[in-house]
């Protein structure tokens, strides 16, 4: 129920915006709403519908497309409208009874300023044809000032397990309507029960009675249930943790040179390098490892491999966490680095070459060098633009 007036409170709210954009009621249907009374309201008296009425039907039933479901299959929500005979309901073949507005304590007609202050309204406990138990939570949609209608639910009681073993009380104190709720044939079930009230609305309490010794056979049954749940909560976490780890790892080999750590050329697609570059500008550096083919033709590819390793661990030495690192294929190698000027980027390509060539690796202590071409951005050139500038510049230093 607490769930039903959070529901109808916003939908009757919603409704009420969308014909709040009218400024009028077409025909002659304002004077029948200042004068409506409950006492000459009759369901199915006036067929045309107003311009109102086609509002908050078409708006109800887009709200009834869009929203969750959220209602179970024996619930009922529908829009009744005080201006003619129009009801929406949100279920194909739905049983409701129109009826059951009048002494049924939900209708809006009705019920006097202090029950509608907070828009909720909810009704006695009543039967269909069927014998099926009912209560209908309602909500007023206002127009001006006036009520054209309003918003209700149905709920189904019969579903609920237990509720054939119930005895229900109803006193009225203060112009607030208790129903004592007691889980048992009799009154004499709820001398020695736990009390728990619940405000259904301003005017409507429930008093649940639960019989000592039938808390006491639930409440073990209750932890058995809890033990269970949480013991599979426990297992989909788990799950989860090694699914996120699994995406994680798959994310980061869509970007990442596997051989090196460092990144690929995916990595200049991404949304957090675009952001960065188009933020901050860049300046770019195209490296090419020197003299890597005699490396490789004498002492075999795994040593080659080596002095690619030897190159990236000095770019990840010289370059900042910021700057993106890149192995385009091979021995070649980008560094771009976010809002860094082309003269910094001039002296950090010199300290890479000398970090590269003052390090040997291999058994055979073998070293390496690189050749670097730097290219900074210009305002709105494209990366790829830079990076042929770049590629330039590197040819020029090969020669040198």
């Amino acid at each position: 129920m607490a769930q039903y007036n959070q529901i109808l409170f916003f939908t009757s709210k919603i409704l009420e915006s969308e014909v709040s954009k009218y400024d009028a009621i077409e025909g002659g249907n304002k004077d029948l709403l200042e004068n409506q009374d409950s006492g000459f309201y009759r369901f199915n008296d006036i067929n045309e519908l107003t311009n109102i009425d086609i509002a908050i039907e078409n708006e109800f039933h887009q709200l009834v497309k869009e929203m969750p479901t959220i209602l179970p299959q024996q619930d009922v929500m529908y829009y009744r409208s005080y201006t003619s005979s129009l009801t929406s309901v949100d279920k194909k073949d739905a049983n409701i009874e129109i009826e059951q507005c009048l002494g049924r304590r939900n209708c809006a007609l009705e019920a006097p300023e202090r029950r509608l202050s907070d828009r909720i309204l909810i009704s006695d406990p009543y039967k269909n044809e069927a014998g099926e138990v009912f209560i209908t939570v309602s909500s007023p949609i206002y127009f001006q000032n006036i009520i054209v209608g309003d918003v209700n639910i149905d709920m189904f009681m019969s579903r609920f397990d237990g509720v054939a073993d119930v005895h229900v009380e109803k006193k009225v104190i203060s112009g607030v309507t208790f129903y004592e709720v007691i889980y048992g044939k009799s009154s004499m079930d709820g001398k020695f029960a736990y009390n728990i009230d619940y405000v259904a609305d301003n005017s409507t309490v429930y008093v649940y009675k639960i019989p000592v010794l039938s808390i006491i056979y639930k409440t073990l049954v209750f932890f058995f249930v809890i033990w269970i749940a949480s013991g599979f909560i426990l297992f989909r976490f788990k799950e989860l943790d090694l699914n996120k780890i699994k995406l994680s790892e798959a994310e980061s080999s869509i970007v990442q040179d596997q051989m090196t750590g460092l990144l690929n050329r995916n990595a200049l697609e991404s949304d957090d390098f675009k952001s960065a570059i188009k933020e901050k500008g860049a300046s770019i550096l195209a490296i090419d490892g020197n003299k890597l083919k005699t490396i490789n033709d004498t002492y075999g590819h795994h040593v080659g491999d080596e002095a690619i390793k030897q190159i990236a661990n000095a770019m990840k030495e010289v370059f900042r966490d910021t700057d993106y690192l890149i192995r385009s294929g091979g021995d070649e190698f980008l560094a771009v680095l976010p809002g860094c000027k082309r003269d910094n980027a001039l002296r950090l390509a010199y300290r890479l070459k000398e970090s590269v060539g003052g390090t040997t690796f291999s058994p055979y202590a073998l070293s390496v060098g690189v050749s670097v071409g730097v290219a900074e951005m210009m305002e709105n050139e494209p990366v790829e633009s830079v990076i042929r500038r770049a590629d330039e510049n590197l040819y020029k230093d090969k020669q040198e």
